[in-house]
């Protein structure tokens, strides 16, 4: 009976991995496919088979879209706005949920619904007239600084839910030594509530870099000159009305997904730690 039910539990365990691995397999093979793509030459795109390893490979692609498609002019540019709008929202998140998990103040409870009720408005509602307010300020067209500042404010209403419940979960004795020690409010964060919060920042990192390194829409209304644009509207230019030259555009997808990819690898801890623990802290 034993030995029944131990090769019972390792059948289970043998169809449970199965069924892992597939979903695994059927969830990266597009990944896969878009990469081997964009090492074929354009000939072999289309042939019947399907290649799905490139004979011959080349680099070529990539060349050709970071030196004659400009898209090294889209890299500096997506990462000079994605940074410091990054840093921002970081920033003004952490402050805001701080506030609200370890200050009282009049109707505190009432702001912070109000705060929350708006994750309930559709962002693309608000394209309109955020773009009718900005188009009215002729400067922050075309201008990079308007999407540093508009990423650095994104967002921030489910941050501060996200990360209110990690910061009341700091113990306040801490804090309260510090203060007794001399520390004011600002260093009371900085060395002692922050630091501890670091699983949540970092996830909220990861989601912030993504939102807006991959925004394509709002960027496309704002930056009207190619010298300003970013890498999704670049990836967009090899899209033509009755063709698409889709080793390029792969290639180009490929470039755009490295910082991603880098960054998840650098915060995945953080990220995997604030998931486990998100049940308790929330």
């Amino acid at each position: 009976m034993h030995s029944m039910y131990h090769y019972g539990r390792i059948i289970k365990s043998v169809i449970i991995y199965i069924i892992l691995i597939l979903g695994a397999v059927v969830m990266t093979f597009p990944f896969y496919y878009m990469f081997v793509t964009s090492l074929k030459e354009s000939t072999y795109i289309f042939s019947f088979p399907p290649q799905l390893i490139p004979n011959p490979p080349t680099l070529q692609n990539y060349v050709t879209v970071w030196q004659r498609a400009d898209f090294s002019r889209y890299f500096i540019n997506t990462v000079t706005i994605t940074v410091p709008a990054v840093l921002l929202n970081v920033l003004l998140s952490t402050l805001t949920a701080y506030g609200f998990a370890r200050y009282d103040f009049p109707f505190k409870e009432t702001f912070f619904s109000l705060l929350i009720a708006t994750l309930s408005v559709p962002g693309l509602l608000l394209v309109i007239p955020q773009f009718d307010i900005i188009s009215r300020i002729r400067w922050l067209m075309d201008n990079k600084i308007t999407l540093i500042l508009t990423g650095g404010i994104g967002g921030i209403a489910f941050n501060a839910f996200f990360l209110r419940g990690f910061f009341e979960s700091i113990p306040i004795e801490y804090e309260e030594s510090a203060e007794i020690d001399g520390a004011n409010a600002w260093q009371r964060f900085m060395h002692i509530a922050f630091p501890q919060s670091l699983p949540a920042v970092g996830a909220l990192t990861i989601m912030s870099f993504l939102g807006i390194w991959d925004d394509y829409f709002w960027p496309s209304l704002i930056l009207t000159s190619k010298k300003n644009w970013t890498l999704p509207i670049g990836i967009m230019t090899f899209k033509g009305e009755h063709s698409v030259q889709w080793n390029l555009l792969f290639a180009g997808t490929m470039i755009s997904l490295a910082p991603v990819l880098i960054i998840y690898v650098v915060f995945q801890k953080y990220f995997i730690q604030s998931v486990s623990e998100g049940g308790l802290k929330l």
